[in-house]
C-alpha cells in the first residue's frame, strides 16, 4: 500500500539581471540571506547605454538555462547613469510587454546609484539628490570602515538582523522612477521575494 504524497509547490524562479558588481553580491547575499532557493543572479550589464531589458530578454531567449516559465519573476535591475527619461520609459514599456507574454518582469531602479538603496538599510532616504562621494561616505560612516563596492562581508553587515524591512520602509517616499529626483524602487522587489 503506497501513501499518499501530498504535492509540493514549486516556488517561482527569480532571476536578477543586474548591472554591476554591487548589485550581483548584493542579491546573491539576498538570497542566501532568506534562502531563495530559486534565485539566480545574472550578471549582464558590464557599460552603459545599452537596453537592458533587450539584453536581458535576448539572454533567457538564447541561454536555456534561463528560459523563463509562466512562474518566473524576472527583475532587471539598474541605475539612472546616463539614461534620459524616454529610454527609461522605453526600457518600462518593454518590460510590461515581457510580462503579458509568459512571465512577470519589472525594473529596478536607483537614481543616482545602487547606494542609494543601500544607505536606506541604516537612515530614511529622501529625494534630495546626493552625490556618490556623499553616498560612499554615509556608508563607510555607518560601516565603521571604508565602504567598497561589491564587497561581500560588507553586504552582509548591511542584511544583518533583517535590517531590509528598515530599508524598504525607509525607501516608502521615493519608489516612483524618475530622473529628476533621488529615487530607488528596490524595496518593493525585495519586499516581492522576501514575502
Amino acid at each position: 500500500m503506497s501513501r499518499d504524497r501530498k504535492k509540493r509547490q514549486l516556488k517561482p524562479r527569480i532571476f536578477f539581471f543586474v548591472e554591476g558588481k554591487t548589485e550581483k553580491v548584493f542579491f546573491e547575499a539576498l538570497s542566501q540571506h532568506y534562502r531563495l532557493a530559486a534565485a539566480k543572479t545574472i550578471k549582464i550589464m558590464d557599460a552603459s547605454g545599452l537596453d537592458w531589458v533587450d539584453k536581458a530578454s535576448s539572454m533567457m531567449k538564447n541561454d536555456p538555462r534561463l528560459r523563463p516559465d509562466d512562474h518566473t519573476q524576472v527583475f532587471i535591475i539598474f541605475d539612472k547613469d546616463d539614461f534620459t527619461k524616454q529610454k527609461i520609459n522605453q526600457m518600462m514599456k518593454k518590460a510590461d510587454r515581457l510580462s503579458q507574454k509568459m512571465m512577470t518582469c519589472q525594473l529596478g531602479f536607483s537614481n543616482r546609484s545602487f547606494e542609494v538603496w543601500l544607505l536606506a538599510h541604516y537612515q530614511v532616504m529622501t529625494s534630495r539628490i546626493e552625490s556618490q562621494v556623499v553616498l560612499n561616505q554615509k556608508l563607510s560612516k555607518v560601516l565603521g570602515t571604508t565602504y567598497i563596492k561589491g564587497n561581500s562581508r560588507q553586504m552582509e553587515h548591511i542584511l544583518a538582523d533583517d535590517k531590509v524591512y528598515q530599508a524598504i520602509d525607509h525607501t516608502k517616499k521615493i519608489v516612483t522612477i524618475t530622473t529628476e529626483q533621488q529615487a530607488t524602487n528596490i524595496g518593493r522587489i525585495v519586499d516581492t521575494v522576501i514575502a
